[in-house]
């Protein structure tokens, strides 16, 4: 994304990894299609290690090249639920300034701006707070 301008003017920076002020949604009426993708891409990826078809599945699972063909099974793993997972969900932020939770609308890249009750940054979205 980016950055996102709230509507108390700050400016939501999105430009690298683990952010505290970061989430993500996955609608509840997407989520059993995202765990289905999942399941049966592992699935296929281990009946094809079984028929000696692994390269085959590769290339229908990714793009070859430049998708390289001589990662271990769980980084392939880890790519398969990033992709499955990333075609459904939408991002969400929480303004540092005012506490404003910014929901993506769909996966359009324009988002919603809902405020708390409580008028503060609850830091909602930061999954180490206790």
């Amino acid at each position: 994304m980016g950055k996102l301008r709230c509507v108390c003017g700050h400016t939501i920076v999105d430009q690298t990894n683990n952010i505290s002020y970061k989430g993500y949604l996955i609608p509840d009426n997407q989520i059993d299609r995202v765990y289905d993708n999942i399941s049966s891409s592992v699935s296929e990826l281990l009946d094809s290690k079984d028929s000696n078809e692994r390269m085959e599945w590769i290339k229908k699972n990714f793009f070859v090249p430049p998708y390289p063909t001589d990662m271990k099974d769980f980084e392939m793993i880890n790519d398969l639920i990033s992709k499955h997972t990333n075609e459904k969900t939408q991002s969400m932020f929480e303004c540092e300034n005012c506490g404003r939770i910014a929901i993506e609308v769909g996966q359009t890249s324009t988002f919603e701006f809902y405020k708390p009750e409580n008028e503060t940054v609850n830091q909602i979205l930061d999954g180490n707070k206790k």
